[in-house]
């Protein structure tokens, strides 16, 4: 019967056009960064600079110096290393001395546990403005906060949203 052969072949459907997808790269948004970057420098003469504030001996703080080297760099950030320092007064020389306005420690986590609080307090009343501790500060977080530490960077952060910020409070994107 005829019923029968319609319902084999249904009736062809209208065609439906939709805009093809924007293509999009994953590093996008570091390249833009870096790009603000590269205008900040133009502008200024100088890339937005971080000061490393490498804790103990080199052995100690090596890890997580080059992790947050890596991280701030990919958003356009300069990073002035060190050897390390044994003292929060030893820091805080070569912090003046080196024109940053924003510093990041890095360090063992013994190391943290018993001086990161004195190094933080003493790096923000010798006038940095933006404090980073690379680790994932985990019970201390609220410690080392109320010490002068504005932010963290570790493994599994949201390192895009912390590398804007970043680049807000440097006057990268004013």
């Amino acid at each position: 019967p005829a019923s029968r052969r319609a319902a084999a072949h249904p009736a062809p459907r209208p065609a439906v056009t939709r805009a093809p997808l924007p293509r999009h790269r994953l590093g996008e948004a570091f390249e833009a960064l870096r790009d603000a970057a590269s205008a900040f420098r133009a502008k200024h003469g100088a890339w937005p600079r971080l000061f490393l504030a490498n804790l103990g001996p080199v052995a100690s703080h090596t890890g997580r110096a080059t992790y947050a080297k890596n991280f701030f760099e990919a958003g356009g950030i300069e990073t002035l290393g060190n050897t390390g320092f044994a003292t929060p007064e030893e820091a805080v020389a070569a912090f003046q001395a080196s024109g940053a306005t924003a510093a990041c420690l890095c360090g063992a986590d013994a190391f943290y546990q018993e001086h990161a609080e004195a190094f933080a307090q003493a790096l923000k009343a010798a006038g940095a403005k933006t404090l980073y501790l690379a680790g994932n500060p985990g019970e201390a977080k609220a410690a080392w906060q109320a010490a002068g530490i504005d932010d963290f960077i570790f493994v599994g952060g949201d390192v895009l949203g912390t590398l804007r910020a970043a680049h807000t409070r440097l006057g990268v994107c004013a």
